[in-house]
């Protein structure tokens, strides 16, 4: 069945982004605001400065699964490392090794979890005016291709995130279209490569989130919840935003999605003293929204 979510992301960074929170008491949190399920979202815990970048990563997932077994907290999914904004453009970017090795890792931090999936962002070719679908579509064949090995040699699949297409406001993502995305999945066509949808990626893109959903069926594997206006990926709440929630929660029934239903929120100008109550206020709207099915 569909199970309610959040990222870790939810309780990540600490008001005005003055550090972090430790994985321990984001668990704590997301449990007692009525969480069962979470997404770890490797991308933020595995820079250098961050537990799963370090040398006794093994022990700090060890650590972590059995705090969450404790908590009665399973892990379905995860987020891996990718690169970001402008640094897909910079051939010179000193931390893209980093980045593409860490992935190797997180794909095993994902197994030590017990998560089913781990999330990836498809490569992007440095930013050309003239964007061409058959060379993104052969620069992700060749970038995935050894993470998607190294993923079922682990036992784990890999969910390819859909992009955002800013159209001609600022650049063209690759997955930013839901043909795009789906002609790539069906060309690797591997029952343990799959799609996550990003709502906000779609509702930005100027998609309709419950046709991407319903387009997708059951490539579908992976979700990152999250609204906006359309003026940005501002990863707002569901109906802080623009996005048509109620055909979107009946697209997922249509399909018989059967994964994470995963929040994928920034708050990290809340409060500490408030963050319990937005936590569980999340979890409560999660609820709501799965009445609506």
């Amino acid at each position: 069945m569909m199970t309610l979510s959040s990222s870790t992301w939810l309780m990540s960074a600490l008001p005005s982004n003055k550090g972090f929170y430790t994985i321990e008491e984001c668990l704590d949190t997301m449990r007692a605001a009525g969480f069962e399920y979470m997404d770890a979202n490797l991308w933020s815990l595995s820079g250098r400065n961050r537990p799963a970048g370090q040398d006794n990563w093994k022990e700090w997932a060890e650590a972590t699964r059995a705090h969450a077994d404790k908590l009665g907290i399973k892990f379905r999914q995860t987020h891996g490392q990718t690169l970001s904004g402008q640094q897909w453009d910079d051939p010179n970017y000193a931390e893209a090794e980093y980045v593409w090795a860490m992935n190797y890792r997180c794909i095993e931090i994902t197994k030590m979890l017990g998560a089913e999936w781990m999330v990836m962002h498809p490569t992007n070719l440095p930013h050309d005016p003239l964007y061409s679908r058959k060379k993104a579509r052969e620069a992700n064949l060749k970038y995935l291709a050894p993470f998607i090995e190294a993923a079922k040699k682990t036992g784990i699949g890999i969910a390819v995130e859909n992009m955002v297409d800013f159209g001609g406001k600022r650049r063209r993502y690759c997955g930013g279209d839901p043909e795009e995305l789906i002609e790539l999945i069906d060309t690797i066509n591997d029952p343990s490569v799959g799609m996550c949808i990003d709502t906000g990626h779609a509702h930005v893109s100027g998609i309709h989130v419950p046709s991407f959903i319903r387009m997708a069926g059951d490539r579908l594997k992976a979700t990152h919840i999250d609204d906006n206006n359309r003026d940005g990926d501002t990863h707002l709440p569901p109906f802080f935003g623009t996005i048509d929630w109620a055909d979107t929660m009946k697209a997922f029934k249509d399909i018989n999605y059967r994964n994470d239903f995963s929040f994928e929120l920034g708050s990290q100008r809340f409060p500490t003293a408030h963050r319990p109550n937005w936590c569980r206020f999340i979890h409560d709207l999660g609820e709501d929204l799965f009445r609506m099915m």
